[in-house]
């Protein structure tokens, strides 16, 4: 098996071999052609290239959050993606590190900053946890 030399690292930082892939826009490019194989295996895709890459926890990481003049919030990753949270999202907890879903499940991991700025809009349903964003809250 052929190994990879890019690795994103539990802080969310990409790394090729080991320096850090400080270039966010190339880090960006990565990240929006990150596939997911059936066996867990993250691959990048571009073009008819592939390259396996080794993710020590999850690939993304949220680390900033935008509130718009609406009052609607988004979550800024580590590799520039956004998530408009549109809509009720459920929030994992594996330990005390919080995760949510943005392409596969658990597969972002939220900053201290981004976990505790949303901390008051938790809402609370039996063992589980869903953060419920302030357009969501009105529409209900």
């Amino acid at each position: 098996m052929e190994t990879t030399d890019i690795t994103i690292k539990k802080d969310g930082k990409w790394y090729f071999k080991n320096a850090e892939m400080f270039r966010r826009n190339i880090v960006n490019v990565l990240a929006t052609h990150l596939e997911r194989k059936e066996d867990g295996i993250y691959i990048i895709r571009l073009g008819q290239d592939t390259s396996e890459i080794h993710v020590e926890d999850v690939p993304f990481l949220a680390q900033g959050i935008v509130e718009n003049e609406d009052g609607s919030l988004v979550l800024v990753f580590h590799d520039l993606q956004e998530l408009p949270l549109e809509n009720e999202v459920r929030l994992y907890l594996k330990g005390d590190v919080p995760y949510i879903t943005f392409r596969w499940e658990a597969d972002t991991r939220l900053s201290r900053g981004v976990y505790w700025k949303l901390s008051d809009l938790f809402e609370f349903r039996g063992d589980e946890i869903y953060i419920i964003p302030p357009q969501v809250k009105v529409r209900n």
